[in-house]
């Protein structure tokens, strides 16, 4: 794993970020600089190498992509109104909102530039990859921000919207790890379906983080999404589990903006809690976990490749709370 990360990081540190103007590229640095634990372009790496593929093979698309991932960040965080990312200020906090859609959208240009400088005779299908995963990104946001105006939201439409908006671009790593490594387009869809179902853990973790996690251990506020009336699984599914009196409770800290943010915490935890939220979502979690590898049933991978994507994958989706 730690070799990977030295390819990316290396990768990373090579690319030519233009010095002016200062205040579109110092944030752009502040962010690549930041840039979490890499991930994405590790998973796909990994999924080249368990292919048989040279894993430098796959450097172009997986920084192309964790471009276009940092690039959503940027935007997210303008969106979500968070002051911190990764432990430290969000780009739009530290220099503006007006700057930070800048800054994003060259994220955006460069990950598509990479993209196109890739030496590789099938460069195209990565770049289509990038394209179809860029607009359904777009597309989830956009269904995340509809949801925000509605009362309800069924399980179903939740999870088609985590899809989209965080599931594809771990799904389009996969896919691009096996492009890479020149496997067909079975086995690239294979991949694919991996990504998606872990993408939909992954998730569900996060939500679950944002309720029963710690700053300290996150780099950013717990709670966010209960005081910013975000639907997130917790909560279409307690809608779902809940009745009576609890029901009308959550409903009403759901529909109202002038609650004590710490008293407003406290009562939809305490509501969550009656319905044991915590379980039902690490079951689900679970439940994801089990169809994604099942996707790979059949593909006859190495014992050493399916080793190293159950690690990842437990380190991607059961992190620390």
């Amino acid at each position: 794993m730690s070799n990977y990360s030295a390819l990316i990081q290396d990768f990373i540190l090579s690319l030519t970020i233009p010095k002016r103007p200062a205040n579109l590229y110092d944030p752009i640095r502040y962010t690549l600089e930041h840039g979490g634990k890499r991930l994405r372009p590790e998973l796909c790496l990994i999924a080249c190498s368990a292919l048989g593929g040279n894993p430098k093979q796959a450097l172009y698309p997986a920084v192309s992509l964790e471009l276009l991932h940092n690039f959503t960040l940027i935007h997210d965080d303008i969106m979500d109104q968070s002051d911190l990312r990764r432990g430290h200020e969000t780009v739009y906090k530290k220099w503006g909102t007006p700057t930070a859609i800048l800054a994003g959208d060259t994220l955006l240009g460069l990950s598509y530039d990479l993209m196109l400088k890739y030496p590789s005779i099938g460069a195209h299908k990565f770049y289509n990859l990038l394209t179809s995963t860029f607009i359904q990104i777009c597309e989830g946001q956009q269904l995340d921000i509809d949801f925000e105006k509605r009362k309800v939201v069924p399980v179903e439409e939740y999870t088609d919207m985590i899809r989209l908006k965080t599931a594809v671009l771990l799904a389009a790593c996969m896919k691009a790890g096996a492009i890479a490594a020149n496997a067909n387009a079975q086995i690239q869809n294979c991949f694919y379906d991996f990504g998606i179902n872990i993408g939909l853990a992954f998730q569900i973790q996060d939500d679950l983080l944002d309720v029963y996690g710690q700053t300290e251990k996150l780099g950013k506020n717990i709670g966010n999404d209960i005081a910013t009336n975000k639907k997130t699984y917790l909560l279409t599914k307690a809608m779902e589990l809940l009745q009576g009196q609890e029901l009308a409770a959550l409903k009403h800290y759901f529909t109202k903006n002038d609650f004590n943010p710490k008293e407003k915490f406290e009562g939809v935890k305490q509501l969550y809690d009656s319905c044991q939220i915590k379980e039902v979502a690490e079951a689900q979690i679970k439940n994801y976990y089990d169809k994604a590898f099942q996707c790979l049933e059949g593909l006859a991978l190495a014992s050493n490749a399916m080793k190293e994507l159950h690690e990842f994958v437990n380190r991607l989706i059961y992190r620390d709370f």
